[in-house]
């Protein structure tokens, strides 16, 4: 989510903030997607509308979430949920479990380190101690204010009647976003890593803040439900035509060079159909740059496009212009279609939010999208 993406996304939430509340007593849901095509780190971050403000309340305990999946009793059916557990980490904390993504660093191009660190020539080892400097500690007001939002995100999926798939406890790490190019906030495994700036605005009460953190957790959380559950994953994506394969595909040259690593993606294993010149090519997606980093102050966001990479091998890839079905595939519920990952993300927090009403009252261009992702929380 880049902080572009979410300056035009909060002004619709503003319209919208009391939405997120009454859309959990939608069952039924339309199709969505990420509300800009500037690509986030998840991507997202930002990229989507909020909803749903709350105040903050006396400082929560940080250690253990008060309740585990396991053992609480309002879970519709066995291996589902709606508590969220979660528990704050600190900068010493944080900053461990973030470099401890090893796989995620190791899939790094020069591109990516270049646009990163805002240098020529930039080196993974420079990044990483750039990267640890940018955890924070969180303050007792902004752990009260995020056990709101999660308090109120499990109210809208009871009042709807919806469970989620289990996932373990979610680890929340606040940073400046800097190691991210100035992404809205991004995830690893289960792991969450929140804005300072954004969290700063919630603190304050504006409703602009609070109703994107809303919006913001769902899209995140999303990303942990379907590392956690495969099936889950396989069929979200097949709302929007996506296969899943056991193995990755491999990055050809062409799309490494100006490859830039979204956390959100951890895995090149889906692919479409798309009509390329006339002919059905079965493509994956891949985050690019239109072109290498040259002077500081350029960011990555500002120069990326959606590859679409055939799978058969072949060392070149498409633009989603040059695809006659790209809309008809993702939707356009949002433009955050950098991948079915970051696209129904998007989805699924315009399900939770708004219900099949979506964020401006007038329902959605693909409200199949919402109706199925609904249809799956109501099982």
């Amino acid at each position: 989510m880049t902080k572009k993406l979410l300056a035009v996304l909060l002004i619709l939430a503003l319209l919208c903030t009391s939405a997120c509340g009454a859309a959990s007593n939608e069952k039924t849901a339309s199709t969505e997607t990420p509300a800009a095509q500037t690509q986030e780190q998840t991507p997202s971050p930002a990229q989507s509308e909020p909803a749903e403000s709350s105040e903050p309340t006396e400082p929560a305990e940080l250690a253990e979430p008060s309740e585990t999946p396991a053992e609480e009793p309002d879970a519709p059916q066995e291996g589902r949920m709606t508590k969220i557990p979660h528990v704050y980490a600190s900068k010493e904390e944080g900053a461990e479990l973030m470099l401890s993504n090893e796989e995620y660093y190791a899939g790094f191009s020069q591109n990516d380190l270049d646009y990163k660190m805002q240098k020529v020539g930039a080196t993974m080892e420079e990044y990483r101690a750039f990267a640890r400097e940018q955890v924070m500690d969180f303050t007792p007001e902004e752990k009260a204010m995020i056990d709101d939002i999660f308090s109120g995100m499990e109210e809208t999926l009871v009042r709807g009647g919806y469970s989620l798939p289990y996932v373990d406890t979610i680890t929340i790490v606040k940073t400046t976003m800097l190691e991210e190019a100035g992404a809205g906030g991004y995830t690893h495994g289960t792991q969450i890593y929140a804005d300072a700036s954004i969290l700063a605005g919630g603190v304050s009460g504006d409703e602009f803040y609070l109703s994107y953190l809303s919006f913001f957790f769902w899209h995140e959380l999303f990303h942990c439900l379907t590392r956690a559950n495969r099936d889950f994953q396989r069929e979200m994506y097949a709302i929007i035509h996506f296969t899943i394969q056991e193995e990755d595909f491999p990055l050809p040259v062409s799309v490494f060079e100006y490859h830039i690593s979204n956390p959100d993606v951890e895995h090149h294993n889906s692919y479409a159909s798309f009509l390329i010149d006339g002919k059905m090519i079965d493509c994956f997606t891949d985050f690019v740059t239109t072109k290498h980093f040259e002077n500081p102050g350029e960011t990555f966001f500002s120069f990326s496009t959606t590859a679409l990479v055939p799978i058969d091998g072949t060392d070149t890839y498409y633009t989603p212009d040059q695809a006659a079905n790209f809309d008809e595939v993702f939707g356009t519920n949002t433009g955050y279609v950098i991948d079915p990952e970051e696209c129904m993300a998007d989805n699924f927090s315009y399900a939770l939010c708004y219900g099949m009403n979506g964020p401006d009252g007038t329902g959605y261009p693909n409200p199949e999208i919402i109706e199925a992702i609904l249809a799956y929380l109501a099982r």
